[in-house]
């Protein structure tokens, strides 16, 4: 026998590995044909939907809060989110943050982007607020804004309650 393993050109090392190689296959193949049940997978579904539910509830809370100095890193990183959640952002492809409940923004110095956050107000339309503030002087009242050329009535109502001039 042992002429015959010379034969083949193969150390003593070399073929006991060889021989652990066969036995550990062979046990394998025993296992997994001889009906040995294995644990049953857990199911992630339930976890899933938990988590997708709380990453949705998070992002509209993200989308409510009002902008600041890392507003720019901020709505990319909404927009990320919200196109791996399949939630749809606006048609500009920005995630439009909307004012709070009870917050006021004064029309007398509020900036374009913070007109932006008012209910159906763009940034063309903040612009305009501003350019009539700027040519115009400051709003007396907040009425006045209905002077600005794209803003009536229906408009004006679903932005008076998050306006002042004072």
């Amino acid at each position: 026998m042992r002429d015959k393993l010379k034969k083949t050109g193969l150390t003593s090392r070399e073929l006991m590995v060889i021989g652990f190689l066969v036995v550990t296959f062979t046990a394998g193949v025993v296992i997994k044909y001889s009906g040995c049940r294995t644990p049953q997978e857990y199911d992630y579904s339930e976890t899933d939907k938990n988590f997708e539910s709380k990453l949705k509830s998070t992002f509209e809370e993200l989308k409510q809060t009002p902008p600041d100095s890392s507003s720019k890193i901020r709505a990319e990183e909404l927009r990320v989110l919200a196109e791996s959640l399949g939630v749809e952002t606006e048609k500009t492809g920005k995630v439009k943050n909307l004012i709070k409940p009870g917050t006021k923004l004064n029309l007398n110095n509020s900036t374009a982007a913070e007109l932006e956050m008012l209910p159906g107000i763009g940034r063309v339309m903040a612009e305009r607020i501003v350019e009539y503030r700027e040519s115009r002087g400051l709003f007396r009242n907040i009425n006045e804004i209905k002077n600005v050329n794209g803003i009536g009535d229906k408009k004006f109502l679903d932005i008076k309650e998050f306006i002042t001039t004072e």
